[in-house]
């Protein structure tokens, strides 16, 4: 109920306006609201399974994860140092992955974040590596859309806009092949 009169149509229309600008106020989105698509538990299993054992290390990387699909950046870090180690064809555990990063109690810490109650079984990984792979996808797709926000402000062809965005979104559907 308004706190001003609210007899009559009148009194009554303005008071349910400003009940809906109080609305729209509240459920207007806030950047600091905004939320990324990521799961990390499946981020976490993926990287522990590799660390535990390498031999999961080519059915992963032939999925087509990549370093970029991996929402945390030690997450990113942890994926590159076991790239560049199967790269090196050097073995992927423990020891060689946090000598990788570097050698520090933190990076111990870390790998034993990734590895504990892991499961070792490929049906797990895989699905797991598929989760990551969509969540990535989705973030892309946000990436397009805040993209999209910003050419409507700054240029006024449409006609270019809509080209770059199939581009985008065609480069975004044809990274993953799930």
């Amino acid at each position: 109920m308004c706190a001003e009169k609210t007899n009559g149509p009148v009194a009554r229309a303005g008071c349910v306006g400003k009940h809906q600008d109080q609305a729209k106020r509240t459920n207007s989105f806030d950047e600091s609201q905004r939320i990324n698509p990521a799961n990390l538990a499946a981020e976490r299993s993926v990287l522990g399974a590799l660390i535990d054992d390498d031999s999961f290390v080519p059915k992963v990387f032939a999925s087509g994860l990549r370093c970029e699909d991996f929402f945390l950046s030690a997450h990113r870090r942890i994926f590159r140092a076991i790239e560049l180690l199967h790269t090196r064809k050097a073995p992927v555990d423990h020891v060689s992955v946090a000598e990788q990063l570097g050698n520090r109690n933190e990076d111990y810490a870390a790998i034993a974040d990734m590895v504990y109650g892991v499961v070792l079984h490929e049906d797990h990984i895989l699905h797991h590596v598929r989760i990551i792979l969509r969540k990535s996808r989705l973030r892309r797709l946000l990436e397009i859309g805040e993209w999209i926000l910003t050419a409507v402000n700054e240029t006024s062809d449409p006609d270019s806009i809509t080209l770059q965005i199939r581009d985008m979104l065609d480069a975004c559907s044809e990274d993953h092949v799930l």
